[in-house]
């Protein structure tokens, strides 16, 4: 039911916090107890002794014929008349009088409930009504008005009840009115009607919460100040320090945590406005390192922000411009050394990072076929008496006819292809070869063909090793190598049989 008073004031009786005085409560509780109980003992004793006497006199007063008087009133021709049964019949005086004792009774068992428990605090008005009106009954009733007393009785019983059907409706006032009280922070108002809830429930949480937000908020009001004239001087991180305070005094208070979250979306705004700005000022100098490590700052406070990920796209295509740029130059260097195994490497490296770049591509087939062209030279180099057999010579000479200029640009090939020409002709300039013999032996010079017999015989044969063989009948055969040299002269061998079978 919805209560129609007003939620009851704090009482008088409270110190100079606002906190009710307990002690004058239980005194004034104790004084009332004694009262009540002084009135249902005088009740009781004039019950014992006073009622017995009274019902005595009653029968020794003469009777009134009561038909008789009833003849002399006019009467509706429906009443019937009854008779009483002397045996049940109670004297009115005494029923009047129990009617006032049981509604007594009714409003002190009324009284002693445990919902009522310090109504004299939370619903002072209506409580200290019910009181007095409880008061006039007694009166009424030592006065032997019953009725009245009845009818005072009940009116205080209704107060009570009254407090009891809407104890909850007031304790959700008081909170209500509370919490109101302490967002306007009003805090002597809050700190009130929160006491007054605790006065209705001891231990209610969200009043034990209130207070303790009630008890801190004036530390926090202080602090809020410093945050936001801190605030208003730009020294942001002062002001996050003094909001982050607040809200550690009480963390429910909403003013703190909006003026934190304010300070704090600043101060990251700031932070990730700043870290971009050197990601970027490194980026134009080429510092990729110190652009990356800022671009990693910006992205821990906003990782989702368009320009950061523009920032980033650019450090991957800047960084991979410049490796590009670099291998360029580490491999045009290489080239200058003729280093092409090392200069292939490069731009294999750079075709890694692009697939498309052209200097890479081109630079690598250039490199491949110099890296095959100095294999073939250093091959014959190495060696020349290879040169001495047909097919390697036919094969040089192709290669050298295949490269007939000399590069300037590569002093080291230059010098590769001039010592191949010179090896291929010494190798087609035919060496003069005297063979000795003993004008019996025959004479063969393997891929060359027989010779015969003779006492000497000059040859004119391409420098390389022969094998010569001497046959004669009824001789063992004997057979020599000869390595012809080139540029040297006056060579000769001697070819005889003289062991015999």
């Amino acid at each position: 039911m919805e209560h129609p008073l007003k939620p009851p004031q704090a009482p008088q009786n409270s110190d100079h916090s606002g906190h009710p005085n307990t002690d004058s409560v239980a005194k004034n509780s104790n004084i009332k107890l004694w009262i009540f109980t002084g009135i249902i003992v005088a009740a009781l004793l004039v019950v014992l002794l006073v009622l017995p006497k009274m019902v005595a006199e009653t029968e020794n007063k003469p009777q009134v014929n009561t038909k008789e008087k009833v003849q002399e009133k006019p009467q509706s021709p429906t009443v019937v008349e009854k008779t009483a049964d002397p045996a049940t019949e109670v004297p009115a005086a005494s029923q009047t009088r129990l009617n006032a004792e049981q509604a007594l009774q009714s409003f002190l068992r009324l009284q002693a409930q445990p919902a009522l428990a310090n109504a004299e605090v939370w619903a002072q008005e209506t409580w200290s009504s019910a009181i007095a009106t409880a008061a006039a009954g007694d009166k009424a009733f030592g006065a032997e008005q019953y009725n009245t007393a009845v009818s005072n009785y009940q009116a205080a019983n209704e107060n009570l009840q009254t407090l009891v059907d809407d104890r909850d409706e007031i304790l959700s006032q008081y909170l209500t009115s509370a919490w109101e009280y302490l967002s306007n922070n009003a805090l002597e108002d809050a700190h009130d009607n929160f006491n007054q809830v605790l006065a209705m429930e001891t231990d209610h949480q969200q009043a034990q919460l209130g207070l303790q937000q009630t008890a801190a908020r004036k530390q926090v009001l202080e602090l809020m100040l410093t945050g936001k004239q801190a605030e208003i001087t730009d020294m942001l991180e002062q002001a996050a320090d003094a909001y982050s305070a607040s809200l550690q005094l009480d963390p429910h208070y909403i003013t703190a945590e909006e003026g934190l979250n304010r300070v704090t979306t600043e101060l990251q705004r700031r932070a990730f406005q700043d870290a971009m700005g050197w990601a970027l000022l490194n980026l134009d100098k080429g510092k990729f390192s110190a652009a990356d490590k800022a671009l990693q700052q910006a992205a821990a406070i906003y990782p989702d922000d368009e320009s950061l990920k523009q920032a980033r796209q650019r450090l991957l295509t800047d960084r991979r411009q410049a490796s590009l740029n670099s291998l360029r130059s580490q491999s045009a260097q290489l080239v200058d050394k003729e280093d092409w195994a090392n200069a292939a490497t490069k731009y294999r490296k750079a075709l890694v990072i692009d697939p498309k770049a052209a200097f890479a591509r081109n630079g690598l087939a250039k490199a491949t076929d110099k890296i095959k062209l100095h294999q073939q030279l250093d091959h014959y180099l190495a060696d020349p008496s290879r040169l001495y057999s047909n097919d390697p010579l036919d094969n040089a000479q192709q290669l050298l006819a295949g490269n007939p200029g000399l590069p300037a640009a590569e002093p080291r090939l230059a010098a590769k292809l001039v010592n191949l020409k010179r090896a291929v002709k010494l190798a087609v300039t035919p060496i003069d070869l005297l063979i000795t013999s003993d004008n019996l032996t025959e004479i063969s010079i393997y891929k060359v063909g027989r010779q015969g017999v003779f006492m000497q015989k000059q040859f004119s044969l391409r420098p390389g090793k022969y094998t010569i063989t001497g046959a004669r009948k009824g001789y063992r055969d004997v057979l020599k190598v000869m390595d012809l040299k080139p540029t040297i002269s006056g060579q000769r061998i001697s070819i005889r049989t003289e062991e015999k079978f």
